[in-house]
């Protein structure tokens, strides 16, 4: 175990001081140069002590970009927000959430951001604190922090699976997100991007199967699927889909049970999100369970290893996804033996 007096050898500066500093002494003062020289010796060195850093709570500003209509509609960012004040109650933070990032204070300890930012926007958030850290994406990487799931990995996962049920034609459909500084420009979501490219280096891409709407939503979900069945005259239809979202996933459903596509007879579905809903809707879906509570908890202990041990190199923390399977995919009993 790491001790006061290596540390202080290390830095070059007194046990003394390292000792008041490491325990939070109220009548120490210290240079800013001292304060992040002893901390990031202590960081390289493993000291485990962090709790006893600083005793005075934190101040953490949440700057959560989701419109009130777009967490109610979804509850995948409800649960979010209440998993982040959960874990904050649980350590060292005070956390205040603004509704703009103007509002934010100058003197703040840390920031986590949600949802998206136009350039001017995250210009703000950098140069406001050194440790903002993003939860659910990264807008840059060069600039923030970031825990966020591993889309990459659950969209080769779902592919690997359909193809080990010897699925020939596997669709995908998902949504768009608006660019933050263009109202009119959509980006492409990243489910889309690893599943075109995964596909293409497998050589199963086939982009008449591929649906795109212009959000999340379960109307969206609902029209993709009246669109799909429309197109059954002049294209098959896909073995089975990935849905980028579980709301589509419903609305996808209503429109095949509509038109007595029979789910996962016809065609299977794996969804992403694993909420409430999708446990009671006909059939159940199989959906990859993204936990909030652990990108909550890792973001919170990430953003608070930065606030005590500073440092200019930037991490994107990826937080993997296990795959809930009901009967909406039909072949998955042999593929878990």
């Amino acid at each position: 175990m790491t001790t006061i007096r290596e540390i202080a050898a290390k830095a070059g500066y007194s046990p003394a001081t390292v000792s008041r500093l490491l325990n939070d002494d109220p009548t120490f003062s210290i240079s800013d140069t001292a304060r992040n020289k002893i901390l990031e010796t202590a960081r390289n060195l493993n000291y485990q002590q962090i709790s006893n850093i600083k005793k005075n709570p934190y101040n953490v500003g949440v700057i959560f970009a989701i419109s009130p209509q777009k967490e109610l509609e979804d509850v995948y960012y409800s649960n979010l927000r209440q998993s982040i004040v959960h874990y904050s109650n649980q350590t060292n933070i005070i956390l205040d959430f603004y509704l703009n990032v103007t509002d934010i204070p100058d003197k703040i300890d840390g920031l986590i951001a949600i949802g998206q930012f136009n350039s001017e926007e995250l210009d703000v958030l950098a140069n406001q604190s050194s440790n903002c850290l993003f939860i659910d994406a990264n807008p840059d990487p060069h600039r923030f922090n970031a825990v966020q799931p591993n889309l990459e990995t659950i969209t080769e996962q779902a592919i690997d699976l359909f193809i080990k049920t010897n699925f020939k034609l596997i669709g995908f459909i998902g949504g768009s997100f608006w660019h933050a500084n263009q109202a009119l420009t959509q980006l492409k979501d990243p489910r889309q991007k690893y599943f075109e490219s995964y596909t293409r280096e497998l050589g199963i891409y086939h982009p008449e199967a591929i649906y795109i709407g212009d959000d999340f939503s379960v109307k969206t979900g609902y029209e993709l699927g009246k669109m799909i069945v429309a197109n059954l005259d002049s294209q098959p239809l896909p073995n089975g889909f990935l849905i980028a979202s579980d709301l589509l996933s419903v609305g996808v459903l209503q429109a095949f049970n509509e038109n007595k596509i029979t789910v996962p007879t016809d065609t299977s579905i794996i969804s992403i999100n694993d909420i409430d809903l999708v446990k009671y809707v006909s059939p159940p879906l199989t959906t990859f369970r993204i936990d909030t509570d652990q990108l909550a908890k890792v973001a919170i202990d990430t953003l608070k290893e930065n606030i005590i041990f500073p440092t200019k190199m930037r991490k994107t923390i990826l937080i993997d996804a296990d795959l809930i399977y009901r009967k909406s995919f039909l072949n998955h009993s042999s593929l878990l033996k």
